[in-house]
């Protein structure tokens, strides 16, 4: 039988407007968007207003969906504060997302700054999503 735990769904969708926020942000042109652009090899080419419709509700769902699992974490770990949180966060990047993405980047061969651009994008997410939901618990 499957125990399914309470979540704050409140705290979920908040996650997931902040992680959009923390993305629009993070690769603004003011911040790392003109790098990460160039290091991608992006041609300049525009996207239609349905297609960046469709990219935006989909980076939202999974923004959700990790915002949610990450409450799971929280909850497992009784990590109900926003350093907890955050240090949950902290160790699901860790555990997760460095070795993940760090063995795509040494096959793809992209450069290193491009690496550290995305990863950190994710490092500064699950930190803020962790605390959001640490202390909203």
């Amino acid at each position: 039988m499957i125990n399914l735990i309470q979540v704050n769904i409140a705290a979920v969708l908040v996650s997931g407007v902040a992680s959009m926020a923390i993305g629009y942000i993070w690769y603004s042109k003011a911040v790392f968007g003109n790098k990460w652009i160039k290091l991608i090899g992006y041609g300049g080419e525009k996207m239609d207003n349905s297609q960046m419709m469709k990219t935006y509700s989909i980076m939202f769902l999974v923004s959700l969906i990790m915002a949610y699992i990450l409450a799971i974490f929280i909850h497992y770990a009784g990590a109900y504060s926003l350093v907890l949180g955050a240090k949950t966060g902290l160790w699901a990047w860790i555990g997760f997302v460095v070795p993940t993405t760090l063995a795509n980047q040494l096959f793809s061969k992209k450069p290193l700054e491009l690496y550290g651009i995305e990863v950190g994008h994710h490092l500064v997410n699950l930190l803020v999503i962790g605390a959001i939901l640490g202390s909203w618990y």
